[in-house]
C-alpha cells in the first residue's frame, strides 16, 4: 500500500495535478483501499497541526517582510561590504554573509534571496560577476536561512517531532557558520574568486555604516536574547520580532508606510496559506502510512543500517525527492515514519533535524520545484537554466556540509548541549 501511495503520488505530479491535490487524493485513495475511516485520517491531521508553536511561522515571516518594507536592505548590505568585501572574492564573500544576516532576522528563505538578490546581483555585475553566477550564489546563500536561527524549516521539524526550539535553534548555528566557509572556499576555487571589489572604506566610514545598521541587527537579539533568556516563547518572540521591525521601520528610518504593513501581511498570509495546505495534505499521507503499520516495519529493517546507514539513507531519499517534490511537505512525511527507527537506533533528535533540513534544503535549488532558483533567476533577468548549471558546485558543497553532519555529530549537538547541560 506505501508503493501505491508513491506511485499515485507520482503519477498526480507528472501529470500536472498541483502538489497539495496530489497528496491529499493519494491520503484519501490510500485511506479507502484499506478501509481507514476518512474521519480518523481528519482527526489526525487536525490533531497534529493543533500546536502553539506553528503560530511561530507566520509571525517570523511577517517579521522578515516588514523588514524588507521598512528598512533599507542596502544598509545591512553596505555594512557586510565595508567589513568583508575587502578580500579576494569579496562581493561573493558578502552576498553570502548578507543571507546569513538576513535569515537571522527573519528566517525566510526565498525572502532572503529576493532581498539580497536584487541588491547584490547588479553591484556584482558592475565588478565583472556574471549575473547567472551571482544568482546560482544567492539561490544557494538562501539555504542559510534553513540553518540560522530562526528557522521556519526548523519549526516545522520541531512541530512534527515536539523536540525543543531552542536547541534546534542552536543545533543550526555551526553548521551555518561551516556552510558559509563551504561556499566561500567553493568561490576561491573558481575564476569569480579572484575578483575583489573596487569600493574602499576608511575606518570612520565603516563605523557610521555600523552606526546606522545597529537599529536592525537588534532583531536576532529580540528573538534569541527572547528565548534564551527564558523572557519568551519562540510564538512570542516572533511577535516581539514583528513588533519590533515595524518600530524600526516607522520610526527610526521611517520607510514602513501603512501600505507596506498592509503588502506584509497579505504577503506573509497568501506564503502561510501555501505551506500549511501542504503540511495538512502531507500529514494526511503520513497517517494512512502510520495506519498500515509503514514506520513500524521500516524500524524493525532500519535496525540492520545502524545510526550511519539510515542517517545516509533519509539523506539519500530526501534528495532524490528534492528533484520532484516540494520540500516542506516531502519533510512533513519523511520525518514521522523514520522517526521510530530513529528513536530505537538512539540518533540525537538535533542531528536527525539538521540533517533533514539541509537535505531538504538543496530541493530550493533542483528543478522543478526550485523556489530559490527560480527567485534568484527572476530577480537576475536570467534563464533558470542558466542558473542551475551554475549552482551545481555550491549543491555539491551543501552536500558536503551534510555527509559532515552525519560523521560528525557533534557539529550538530555540541553548542546545544553546552548551553542546556552544563
Amino acid at each position: 500500500m506505501a508503493i501505491t501511495l508513491v506511485v499515485l503520488g507520482l503519477v498526480s505530479l507528472l501529470s500536472g495535478v498541483a502538489l497539495y491535490a496530489g497528496l491529499g487524493y493519494s491520503a484519501g485513495l490510500g485511506a479507502w483501499a484499506a478501509d481507514i475511516p476518512l474521519e480518523a485520517i481528519i482527526a489526525s491531521v487536525a490533531g497534529a497541526l493543533h500546536r502553539e508553536i506553528w503560530l511561530a511561522i507566520p509571525l517570523f515571516m511577517l517579521s522578515g517582510y516588514l523588514m524588507v518594507e521598512g528598512t533599507s536592505m542596502h544598509r545591512l548590505v553596505r555594512m557586510v561590504d565595508a567589513f568583508f568585501g575587502w578580500v579576494p572574492g569579496g562581493l561573493a564573500l558578502v552576498m553570502v554573509l548578507s543571507c546569513a544576516f538576513f535569515g537571522a532576522c527573519s528566517g525566510s528563505i526565498v525572502s532572503a534571496v529576493a532581498a539580497v538578490g536584487s541588491i547584490m546581483i547588479p553591484m556584482m555585475e558592475e565588478q565583472g560577476y556574471d549575473r547567472a553566477w551571482s544568482a546560482a550564489l544567492v539561490s544557494a546563500g538562501g539555504i542559510l536561512g534553513m540553518l540560522i536561527p530562526p528557522s521556519n524549516p526548523f519549526i516545522i521539524y520541531c512541530g512534527i517531532t515536539e523536540t525543543p526550539v531552542g536547541p534546534m535553534f542552536l543545533a543550526g548555528i555551526v553548521p551555518g557558520i561551516l556552510l558559509i566557509l563551504i561556499l566561500y572556499a567553493v568561490v576561491l576555487i573558481m575564476p569569480e574568486g579572484r575578483i575583489r571589489s573596487k569600493k574602499k572604506y576608511t575606518w570612520k566610514e565603516r563605523g557610521r555604516i555600523l552606526y546606522e545598521v545597529i537599529p536592525l541587527l537588534g532583531v536576532p537579539v529580540v528573538i534569541l536574547g527572547g528565548i534564551y533568556g527564558g523572557i519568551a516563547t519562540p510564538v512570542e518572540a516572533a511577535a516581539l520580532a514583528c513588533i519590533y521591525a515595524a518600530i524600526i521601520g516607522c520610526l527610526v528610518y521611517r520607510q514602513l508606510t501603512w501600505q507596506g504593513i498592509i503588502k506584509s501581511l497579505r504577503t506573509s498570509v497568501r506564503t502561510t496559506s501555501m505551506i500549511f495546505v501542504l503540511v495538512a495534505m502531507a500529514y494526511g499521507v503520513n497517517a494512512v502510512a502510520t495506519m498500515l503499520g509503514v514506520p513500524t516495519e521500516l524500524a524493525s529493517i532500519a535496525l540492520g543500517f545502524g545510526k550511519m546507514g539510515i542517517l545516509l539513507m533519509v539523506m539519500g531519499l530526501m534528495l532524490f525527492l528534492g528533484f520532484m517534490l516540494e520540500e516542506i511537505s516531502t519533510m512533513v512525511v519523511m520525518v514521522p515514519i523514520f522517526w521510530p527507527s530513529l528513536l530505537k537506533l538512539g540518533v540525537d533528535p538535533l542531528q536527525f533535524g539538521v540533517v533533514i533540513c539541509t537535505a531538504a534544503a538543496i530541493g530550493y535549488c533542483t528543478p522543478p520545484i526550485a523556489l530559490n532558483l527560480y527567485t534568484a533567476a527572476s530577480v537576475a533577468n536570467v534563464s533558470s537554466t542558466a542558473v542551475f548549471r551554475k549552482v551545481i558546485p555550491f549543491l555539491i558543497g551543501i552536500v558536503i556540509l551534510n555527509l559532515i553532519t552525519v560523521f560528525v555529530p557533534q557539529v550538530s549537538t555540541w553548542l546545544p548541549y553546552l548551553v542546556y547541560h552544563r
